[in-house]
């Protein structure tokens, strides 16, 4: 018996486009008539009056929050309220499209060519703010199955892999499985470089590197890190290992368009050029004070009220796979930034129709706690048709008949629950990305992230700093014995040790 063969179907548009990357070809995103076209939108038809809630979300009160949004706006174009952490203000992200140069972006994408041609496989270790938007943005504009693509199918890039967001040893023993008989460059990013999960893959993998190849070992590691201090700092500048700086003015959550983001996706052949204007271009649109023309304001209106009005829940759910990594991207954007003093929405990711037959009941008729945001991908690069059946065992006949296929039922995925939802009393707002384009991608980051800081105006707080996630830290710290947290240790173990102890 011979293997499948896909009678019927064209060549995959998306490793199609992945090989035209290779060869050079770009998208014209330099021409406004193509940016035009792939400028992402926010539709807020379903966000107002839902039909049974006597707290629903209403224009007026939209309105009303108009002139707090603005001056907000106001004072963090001019750097002003509370956004420094230890005296700096980490504002740096606004200005980065416009600073940020052809000739530095080059750099960036020799530097990942020449790493790039030396090995099969590239391994990103990072967490959080270094290692989201990465993964987040290669899947967005990559095959669903990158790594098992050849190389010619790939684009020329290395398999892609990440390490050191968890500390599960499986994951991690697999991971190094996948990587055997490879030759394997790494990108280890941490500013301070004592990041536990993160320096603790990198060891193990620093320490396999040099057992197979030596010296030569510090041509495959590259660091992303301070710019001048700090234990990665200091062991690049013994080993020898390629650096590139993580600016003191950005924090981790708003740096994917910083190097910590950049090396990772031009390794994987990604055009970071298009990516910055995408950047550039929203930047343009979200400077004006005019709160109905800038789509960030709106959105950071549109949430404030909602929360308001005692939504809790913000499910942010795409109609496609590769976009789901961005919903997990603002997972950490929104609950890290807002999550202060009692305040804030919990994001939820959410691929549907998937979840729709998971948790779609609880949304549509559950606790009226819930905000909804569809990313809704317009133009997907496949498109997938229904075979006529004659039997029509099935039922799915009418589809053929009418001429749908699988890319206008998808739609009806968002379209369909965007308005069954709001009968339901789930007031909802659809992002919609007209196709996977690294300008698209720019483009709605530099919203979320206008939108996020002008959150911490409303509620009145630093959105730039996050406290609470050095809790867990500093309890990890004592229950490891960590060198400084000795007494912390023994205090905890004592706690738990007169706790009640209940195990059933």
């Amino acid at each position: 018996m011979q293997g499948m063969k896909l009678i019927g179907f064209k060549e995959n548009k998306t490793i199609k486009m992945q090989k035209e990357r290779a060869n050079g070809k770009k998208n014209p995103f330099n021409e406004a008539s193509w940016q035009s076209s792939n400028r992402i939108s926010l539709d807020l038809t379903y966000l107002f009056d839902t039909p049974g809630d006597s707290s629903s979300i209403t224009l007026k009160d939209i309105e009303d929050i108009a002139p707090q949004v603005i001056k907000a706006h106001k004072m963090l174009k001019k750097d002003q309220g509370d956004i420094c952490d230890d005296g700096i203000p980490m504002t740096g992200w606004q200005t980065l499209p416009e600073e940020i140069t052809p000739t530095h972006l080059e750099e960036i994408q020799s530097a990942a060519q020449s790493l790039g041609s030396q090995i099969d496989a590239f391994v990103s270790l990072g967490i959080g703010g270094s290692y989201l938007g990465i993964e987040a943005t290669w899947r967005a504009l990559t095959h669903t199955y990158f790594n098992q693509l050849s190389r010619n199918e790939r684009g020329n890039a290395p398999e892609i892999y990440f390490l050191g967001q968890n500390m599960d040893p499986d994951y991690l023993r697999d991971t190094l499985d996948m990587l055997q008989g490879k030759i394997v460059g790494i990108n280890v990013i941490s500013k301070s470089g004592t990041t536990t999960e993160t320096a603790i893959a990198f060891r193990i993998l620093r320490n396999v590197l040099e057992k197979n190849w030596g010296h030569a070992a510090k041509d495959l590691i590259y660091v992303t890190t301070d710019a001048t201090r700090g234990a990665l700092k200091n062991l690049s500048k013994e080993k020898g290992y390629k650096t590139f700086p993580i600016p003191d003015n950005i924090g981790g959550r708003f740096s994917i368009l910083t190097d910590v983001g950049l090396f990772g996706l031009a390794i994987a052949n990604i055009d970071i050029k298009e990516f910055a204007a995408g950047f550039k271009y929203m930047r343009n649109i979200t400077m004006v004070d005019d709160f109905w023309k800038n789509p960030s304001l709106l959105h950071a209106a549109a949430r404030h009220a909602a929360w308001l009005k005692g939504k809790k829940i913000e499910i942010v759910a795409t109609n496609s796979v590769p976009l789901y990594g961005v919903a997990r991207w603002m997972e950490q954007l929104f609950p890290e930034s807002e999550g202060h003093s009692g305040h804030g929405m919990w994001v939820s990711p959410s691929l549907y129709s998937e979840k729709l037959h998971a948790n779609g009941q609880m949304v549509q008729q559950g606790e009226r706690n819930i905000l909804e945001t569809f990313i809704m991908l317009q133009e997907h690069d496949n498109t997938v048709t229904i075979p006529h059946d004659k039997d029509n065992i099935d039922g799915l006949n009418y589809l053929v008949k009418k001429g749908q296929d699988i890319n206008s039922i998808n739609r009806k995925v968002i379209e369909g629950p965007a308005y069954a939802h709001y009968l339901g009393d789930v007031p909802n707002m659809i992002i919609e990305i007209p196709r996977r384009n690294a300008f698209s991608l720019g483009e709605i980051y530099y919203m979320m992230e206008i939108s996020v800081a002008i959150s911490g105006y409303l509620l009145g707080h630093n959105p730039f700093i996050q406290p609470g996630v050095e809790d867990y830290k500093k309890a990890m710290f004592a229950l490891l014995d960590k060198p400084g947290f000795e007494k912390k240790g023994k205090e905890i173990k004592d706690k738990i040790s007169k706790m009640k102890n209940i195990k059933i």
